[in-house]
């Protein structure tokens, strides 16, 4: 019978691509990993799973055959032991939660915190990518759940809108525009942006912003793109330039200030599940809290608006013009 283990230790080389980090991942050495590869193999008649080509491990066609067998054993694996576990009352399992760098990240420690404390025994993991990658993942099941600022079809994934996030200008504290209160667009010209990569929601929704305000991206000095708000947030700090941040990412940023500006974006976030696989208890669970009183609590205590809050106002919009004082 195959050691779920090695099955494991197999999925782990695939999706990383290499012995050395798939040891990473697992907290192994990377004897460890060979040793339980070649244990696979051994059990499989010495068929080879993996070939190297260049620097990394790639798949036999025996090994991609093995690929969805042994995310199926697995998951079978982790149900059964969940289930057992249920009888006592007790919800475990493994949920693996996927977010972008743009900002979710921050309160997600939050909201990770707080369901552990009711659920201990559920063992959590976040991977942190961009939009695609991480809906590639959802697709392969590498991921459970995806927690993304764009929403998607709803024919393929159960989609659940979390909140509008505010995306708000920010200046070091001692910046002459931080000391000045609320500033027009125009202003934007003269000063040294970051900005999130283009292509990307957030870039998206500022260049509309900007564009209804009469100012073309192009008249914009971009000093940095970037997809992660902590390095937005960083760079502001070092002086690099301005940059619109969501809200949520700035509690812990006491050396940066918000610069009341013409304009008034908001940035929203969706909690997504796989439609079609089997989904665990715990995943279940998880996505349960995601969507949950308590998660509305700690969201908006860092500036995200409910949906129950956008719909008491209309439909939430991408971006708002907000009228000068």
């Amino acid at each position: 019978m195959l050691n779920t283990i090695h099955l494991q230790t197999f999925l782990a080389v695939v999706e990383t691509g290499s012995y050395s980090a798939a040891a990473e991942r697992l907290h192994l050495s990377q004897p460890a990993v060979s040793n339980h590869i070649r244990a696979l193999e051994a059990q499989l008649d010495q068929v080879r799973l993996f070939r190297r080509v260049g620097q990394q491990m790639l798949p036999t066609q025996a090994g991609e055959e093995l690929i969805a067998m042994a995310r199926e054993m697995l998951e079978l694996a982790a149900r059964a032991e969940e289930h057992i576990r249920s009888l006592r009352g007790q919800v475990s399992g493994r949920v693996t939660l996927g977010c972008t760098p743009s900002g979710s990240e921050t309160v997600l420690v939050q909201i990770l915190r707080a369901f552990r404390s009711r659920h201990p025994a559920v063992h959590l993991s976040v991977s942190v990518a961009l939009p695609e990658i991480l809906l590639e993942q959802l697709a392969r099941q590498q991921i459970h759940i995806a927690l993304l600022e764009d929403k998607q079809s709803p024919r393929n994934w159960v989609v659940q809108l979390l909140g509008s996030d505010p995306l708000v200008l920010i200046a070091p504290r001692d910046h002459e525009l931080a000391q000045s209160g609320f500033i027009t667009t125009d202003a934007l010209r003269h000063a040294p942006m970051i900005m999130p990569r283009i292509g990307s929601t957030a870039r998206r929704i500022i260049d509309e912003g900007l564009r209804t305000s009469g100012l073309a991206p192009a008249d914009i000095h971009v000093a940095l793109e970037t997809d992660s708000a902590t390095v937005a947030i960083e760079a502001v700090r070092s002086g690099i330039g301005l940059a619109f941040v969501p809200q949520s990412c700035l509690a812990s940023h006491k050396d940066v200030s918000i610069v009341p500006a013409e304009l008034n974006l908001h940035q929203e976030w969706f909690a997504l599940r796989s439609r079609e696989h089997t989904i665990s208890r715990a995943v279940q669970e998880v996505f349960a809290f995601l969507t949950g009183e308590d998660v509305r609590a700690i969201l908006h205590q860092a500036g995200v608006r409910s949906p129950l809050e956008s719909k008491t106002l209309g439909k939430t919009p991408k971006m708002e013009r907000r009228r000068q004082s």
